[in-house]
């Protein structure tokens, strides 16, 4: 990076980086730049060659000891403790569901920071996605903090592998999402925590732009669970007018939307539930009138 004389680093001497004060860096970055180092090997770059590329792109300067042994196999940042492995858990299937929502995924590359952001007005729903997210990695939940409203909360992580993992197709998550009831249940609940919407008579909806999303939502209800929606339906066209938190965009897709039958409200609540409050009295209120 202009300007920023690089970090150096070697693999094998973390000990006395430390004593001279200098930054290990994050586990995080280790295997990104473990990751670049075989692929640049791979294309038969030399051990200079890839030191340099990775000092000009990256702004860390590796040692020749440590790209020789990390293309090897002598030695490997995957081999730390507290690696993100994809492990089908309920908590990993609900960050699936709000990532496939209001959750939001950023990322700075020279900064390394790969970012799994949540935004939202509820409390109780950030406080469900920051204890789930630090489940998966095994960390501290993380402190929340107000947004431009008070209205507002927000929470982030850091991570590059799970950033990565929550970046593939949904076909390819399938397999963590239904694992057993349990992670489709929180599968389920991290979208309608996210997309899903219960109006003041209780009528329960999801809307998404992704209309496969959609179908595939309904079809889990179904196998799962005995529980009927119908859709997806049309809803808001391109173009339109959106106002979120006092602000307006212009909808760049259209939208659609299911909506679950009355007669499964209370399996709904039951068996897979809503973290939003506000929501879960809503859809009582309905289902407990109509029985």
């Amino acid at each position: 990076m202009e300007g920023v004389p690089p970090t150096r680093f070697d693999a094998e001497s973390t000990n006395k980086d430390a004593e001279r004060g200098r930054r290990r860096p994050t586990l995080d970055t280790r295997i990104l730049l473990h990751e670049k180092a075989l692929m640049l090997r791979k294309n038969s770059q030399t051990f200079q060659q890839i030191i340099d590329k990775i000092e000009q792109e990256h702004g860390v300067r590796l040692s020749k000891s440590t790209i020789s042994n990390w293309t090897s196999g002598k030695s490997s940042p995957y081999r730390a403790g507290h690696v993100f492995i994809p492990k089908p858990t309920p908590d990993l299937a609900y960050v699936i569901g709000v990532e496939t929502g209001d959750a939001f995924l950023n990322f700075k590359l020279r900064s390394y920071q790969y970012r799994i952001r949540l935004r939202a007005v509820d409390r109780e729903f950030v406080e469900a996605f920051n204890q789930a997210v630090s489940s998966v990695l095994g960390c501290p939940a993380h402190r929340l903090w107000k947004g431009s409203t008070e209205k507002e909360f927000h929470v982030e992580f850091g991570s590059y592998l799970l950033h990565r993992f929550l970046q593939q197709e949904l076909q390819d998550l399938k397999k963590f999402i239904e694992h057993d009831t349990e992670c489709v249940a929180a599968f389920i609940r991290g979208f309608f925590d996210s997309e899903g919407s219960v109006d003041e008579v209780g009528h329960l909806t999801a809307s998404n732009t992704d209309f496969e999303l959609l179908r595939y939502v309904n079809d889990l209800l179904h196998r799962y669970f005995g529980i009927e929606a119908t859709g997806p339906h049309p809803g808001k066209r391109k173009g339109t007018i959106l106002t979120r938190r006092g602000k307006s965009y212009v909808r760049s897709s259209d939208c659609y939307y299911i909506y679950v039958k009355t007669a499964g409200l209370s399996k709904f609540d039951k068996e897979i539930g809503l973290s939003i409050k506000r929501k879960r009295l809503r859809l009582e209120r309905r289902f407990q009138a109509a029985a």
